[in-house]
């Protein structure tokens, strides 16, 4: 007999134990947590993030509808010169949803690096948009001649060097300094931001340029991207741009 009450005592017990625990302190509510760990049997479903790597791709993404985008209140977010998120807004449980991120294909650009003149050629034209400064700093370099009779003249702003003007001709010339140029650094739907660079040589002869314009681009380039996707998607009234 007391054996059976032993055994009715302890799953009374075990019960009680198994009983949702809610203390409420200041009007406060709190559960513990520690008698179960409970999982969702059938938890909301969020997609994938679509991937895509240009700016006309997401604009004819959102105008497409797909997906229901037509139907959804969307933040656009220009997150940096090279990557922009589309985001749902918040829903039941506070989840704001990345559904596409997009990234922008742009070579590697070293600064700060002295390559040959050869090298340094094909650096600017394969890297570089085609401007009027960009053709000087081509020319300077592909003039350039260093030698035992050479030197170049550095006053720690311009440098003096020895290049060529004809066939045989040797005159002294100043190195462009400093140079507007526009990378290839962001989506090449908008403008290439330009900045200052400073142009260098070593006594080798070799080049590099270093930029200097303390990081202005990158704003212009952000802007230049959300000023683009709010003139395509005008029209999308549920579509919010920032940057």
């Amino acid at each position: 007999m007391s054996e059976n009450i032993k055994e009715a005592i302890a799953y009374g017990v075990e019960l009680a134990s198994r009983e949702e625990k809610i203390i409420t302190v200041d009007d406060k509510h709190y559960y513990d947590d520690s008698k179960a760990n409970l999982v969702e049997l059938e938890p909301k479903l969020y997609p994938d993030v679509l991937e895509l790597c240009t700016l006309d791709s997401l604009v004819d993404y959102l105008k497409s509808g797909l997906n229901n985008t037509s139907y959804q209140r969307l933040m656009v977010i220009v997150e940096s010169p090279t990557q922009v998120s589309v985001y749902t807004e918040d829903d039941e449980k506070a989840v704001r949803t990345r559904l596409v991120s997009i990234e922008a294909r742009i070579p590697s650009i070293q600064y700060g690096y002295y390559m040959s003149s050869t090298d340094f050629n094909v650096y600017l034209q394969s890297k570089f948009k085609d401007t009027d400064d960009r053709d000087v700093v081509l020319n300077f370099a592909s003039a350039l001649k260093i030698d035992n009779g050479s030197e170049i003249v550095d006053n720690g702003v311009s440098q003096t060097t020895t290049v060529k003007t004809g066939v045989a001709n040797l005159a002294k010339a100043k190195a462009p300094n400093p140079v507007m140029l526009r990378p290839y650094r962001t989506f090449a739907e908008v403008e290439q931001p330009a900045s200052q660079f400073v142009f260098r040589i070593d006594k080798n002869a070799e080049m590099a340029l270093f930029n200097a314009d303390g990081g202005k681009w990158r704003l212009d380039a952000i802007n230049n991207v959300a000023k683009y996707l709010k003139a395509q998607l005008a029209e999308q009234e549920n579509i919010t741009i920032l940057a």
